[in-house]
């Protein structure tokens, strides 16, 4: 029934020309491929675009001609999606403004773009918006099509780089340690030194005290084995004692020979670093730490170089 429909209104839009044996093979095609609602809207654009009339208002049949062979490409453009609409509209644009222009390579170039812009959680409306504005604009602002295509690559890279987190940098701005402690040291003890000074700029103070604990530890560790006495801190099975035995043995150890400062504070900086980790109703807060930054820093320094680390 649709089929038959199509057919009567072009031969009303056609009279007093007829569809020819082809004219009618054609038509059957375009109503199999297309819904009836889009064909009637075709025929209506194709009408207006195409129909010529001579000076006594007669229809001209080339423009008859015309308008049937025009009415699939028009069929077929209305059946495009709005993004597949607006990459023709590209195309049609950046061949007219260049005096070069790769249809297929520009579909290719546009098709990797909405993908990325999917990729990036956009809708298909703000593809299309993009594609009608930012894009054309692009044409518009490019010399050939050398320079579009080269701005349109750097958009697809920039697309995919939104999606790239950089979750190694730690930021931090040396408040505690400074990077002229730390600089130079293996990767593993400059990450604890930033993430003492990234914790405390930041008010995570319990994570800065456990932190400064660790790293206590580590030196101190690190100083026994730079001195061949790694053997004192280790119990029968193998495993280094605690802090608070190694504390004790290094304070009494000639061989480490540690300055009466040290000493004097680096249970101060296991304490606070233990009442961070273990006790259930205490939170270190910045004033906790602020008047020990000083001292900290001294230690550390003192450890890093009798660790053989600098």
């Amino acid at each position: 029934m649709g089929k038959k429909k199509i057919e009567t209104i072009i031969r009303e839009k056609i009279y007093p020309f007829k569809l020819n044996e082809k004219g009618k093979s054609d038509l059957a095609q375009l109503t199999t491929n297309y819904p009836y609602e889009l064909l009637v809207e075709c025929i209506d654009i194709g009408v207006s675009q195409y129909f010529q009339y001579n000076q006594d208002g007669d229809l001209i049949q080339d423009s008859v001609n015309t308008f049937l062979n025009k009415l699939g490409g028009i069929a077929y453009n209305k059946s495009l999606s709005p993004i597949e609409q607006e990459i023709k509209r590209i195309n049609n644009k950046g061949k007219a403004n260049f005096s070069y222009w790769n249809n297929q390579s520009a579909n290719s170039i546009l098709n990797n773009y909405i993908s990325a812009l999917r990729f990036a959680k956009w809708t298909d409306e703000q593809i299309y918006l993009d594609l009608k504005t930012e894009v054309i604009y692009l044409i518009n602002s490019s010399r050939n099509w050398s320079e579009w295509s080269a701005n349109m690559e750097n958009w697809i890279d920039d697309i995919h780089g939104w999606d790239v987190v950089d979750d190694t940098t730690i930021i931090q701005n040396e408040t505690i340690l400074p990077i002229s402690v730390y600089d130079g040291l293996q990767q593993n003890f400059q990450s604890i030194c930033k993430q003492i000074n990234a914790s405390y700029e930041h008010n995570l103070y319990d994570c800065a005290a456990i932190m400064m604990r660790r790293l206590l530890e580590n030196l101190l560790i690190m100083v026994y084995q730079n001195n061949d006495i790694e053997s004192e801190i280790k119990n029968k099975n193998g495993r280094h004692l605690t802090l608070d035995k190694i504390i004790k043995n290094a304070e009494n150890n000639t061989t480490l020979s540690l300055s009466v400062n040290t000493k004097n504070n680096m249970y101060k900086f296991k304490n606070l670093g233990n009442y961070s980790a273990h006790k259930i109703w205490y939170n270190t807060t910045r004033k906790d730490i602020e008047p020990i930054v000083f001292d900290y820093r001294v230690v550390i320094e003192e450890l890093i170089y009798k660790s053989g680390l600098k």
